[in-house]
């Protein structure tokens, strides 16, 4: 199990390497040599110690081996521990913000299939939004996030908004909605 502080990775030289593998970037550490006497040459004993963080290429996130053979993070300078603080505060809240797109998304889809060209109410483009601002405030910095809109609100109290309709019919949400799903899918691979 990964941890969701990340620390940086270790400076030790010829004993850190990085494996690939189903698009994740695993942070090796050689344990020690074994001689293989049927290839006649030593062969390197490995541990994963942890993952690459993509945003932060000189960060991973550590497992229980990182423990086991490093004592942490207290070779982090001040601004290593801020950007991983901002981190794990961003990876937390998209996580948790991720699992609520997800539970819309899937209702927005049973509703465009059954209503397609039904409007949205006022209070549903409301939670809408609640959802997807802070989406785009995280994926705010890549290219793809200026293409995202939000659902068109366009009246002055909340009570007025639970009555009045949105503009956007269910279909236009759930288009809307798949753009969002395919953003976040990116920012997850490249970025979490």
């Amino acid at each position: 199990m990964y941890e969701n502080e990340p620390v940086l990775i270790p400076d030790v030289p010829g004993k850190i390497c990085f494996k690939n593998k189903k698009g994740s970037e695993y942070v090796q550490y050689e344990t020690g040599r074994k001689y293989d006497p049927v290839r006649k040459y030593n062969v390197p004993e490995r541990k994963i110690i942890g993952i690459r963080i993509p945003s932060l290429p000189e960060m991973m996130l550590p497992n229980e081996n990182y423990y086991q053979y490093f004592e942490g993070d207290e070779h982090m300078n001040e601004e290593q521990k801020t950007a991983a603080k901002h981190y794990s505060g961003d990876r937390k809240r998209f996580i948790m913000l991720r699992e609520l797109f997800d539970q819309m998304y899937y209702e927005f889809q049973l509703q465009s299939r059954r209503k397609p060209d039904d409007p949205v109410n006022g209070y549903k483009a409301v939670k809408i939004n609640s959802i997807l601002e802070p989406l785009r405030e995280i994926m705010g910095d890549e290219e793809y996030a200026a293409y995202l809109d939000l659902v068109d609100v366009s009246t002055e109290t909340e009570q007025e908004e639970a009555e009045t309709l949105s503009g956007k019919s269910y279909s236009d949400v759930a288009l809307m909605l798949t753009q969002y799903k395919g953003a976040i899918k990116r920012f997850n691979n490249e970025r979490m």
